[in-house]
């Protein structure tokens, strides 16, 4: 088949289709096993459309390694994975909510997006890929969402 054949079948480049053929799969994947919580704000990725790659070290100017490397990529919600740098130092990510919630969390706590509130570090799950090292939402609430 063409690709102006398959292009007027799909009703876009071939290229576009497959393009959201795998963010679709990936979506479906996350969801199913799930790890559709935005790593900036700790909510629930709801739809195929919100969801972008994160990476969580900038690389850009930096180093490829970092674009490749598995270890920094998360997910985000589109709004979420907005520029991070601070103007004049590419290095700097701003602040965003589940940041703020992390860096202003009490000695020994961690905030849980299923209670919307800190809970003890020792009820989460770690998880390097976030900022703090721990999961999204408590051992309770993860075990509720995979029921």
């Amino acid at each position: 088949m063409s690709n102006e054949k398959k292009n007027q079948t799909l009703g876009m480049s071939h290229g576009t289709a497959c393009g959201r053929l795998r963010k679709s799969i990936l979506f479906n994947l996350l969801v199913k096993h799930n790890e559709n919580t935005c790593v900036r704000c700790g909510a629930l990725i709801t739809v195929v459309e919100d969801l972008s790659i994160e990476h969580l070290k900038p690389w850009e100017g930096i180093s490829a390694e970092l674009f490749w490397d598995l270890n920094n990529i998360a997910f985000s919600h589109m709004r979420c994975n907005a520029p991070h740098r601070r103007p004049g130092n590419p290095n700097a990510f701003q602040t965003c909510r589940y940041q703020t919630k992390t860096k202003d969390a009490p000695e020994g706590e961690a905030w849980c997006s299923g209670h919307k509130g800190y809970r003890k570090i020792e009820e989460f799950h770690s998880n390097e890929r976030n900022v703090n090292g721990v999961a999204s939402y408590c051992k309770e609430c993860r075990k509720v969402r995979l029921d």
